[in-house]
């Protein structure tokens, strides 16, 4: 996923949290892949659901 590296991390005490996709970036990354406009919020709202999933992937502690 081209976004990967663009999540907010939030630092607590002495630990890390992946919080989620900084959406500012998103429009950039859609910019930059050609995604037409009439189409952003129908792939905003479907990578919304990818980063719910994710999310306690990212934050998952060994």
């Amino acid at each position: 996923m081209v976004t990967w590296n663009q999540w907010r991390i939030v630092a607590g005490l002495g630990d890390l949290y992946y919080e989620g996709i900084d959406h500012a970036s998103l429009v950039a990354t859609m910019e930059l892949l050609g995604v037409k406009k009439n189409k952003r919020r129908e792939v905003f709202l479907h990578l919304r659901i990818l980063e719910s999933e994710a999310k306690p992937l990212r934050n998952e502690r060994e």
